[in-house]
């Protein structure tokens, strides 16, 4: 999954303070990808999906996440085992 340049920026605007904790934009682009994969879909149209992860929407469309943004009416938690697990399994560990 690729993650566009747009939603990187986004996520700095959305998520400050968990941007401002990633060492490089390799570490941005992974927490964007594990809230897209452990989010849960609300809806599909013309060929977008739309992932809800917490107050976060991500809109992915051909394999390519394109946009962000914060939505405080809608909110989908994800347990931190949940999150831990996905990380275990990337061989990878962010703070």
């Amino acid at each position: 999954m690729k993650v566009s340049n747009r939603v990187i920026e986004q996520f700095k605007v959305c998520c400050p303070i968990s941007y401002l904790k990633c060492d490089s934009i390799t570490d941005v682009e992974y927490k964007i990808k594990r809230a897209v994969t452990l989010g849960r879909k609300f809806a599909e149209y013309e060929g977008r999906k739309y992932i809800q992860y917490y107050h976060l929407q991500f809109t992915v469309q051909n394999g390519k996440v394109i946009d962000l943004t914060k939505d405080y009416n809608k909110y989908i938690e994800v347990s931190e085992n949940v999150k831990n697990a996905y990380d275990r399994l990337e061989g990878k560990l962010l703070v």
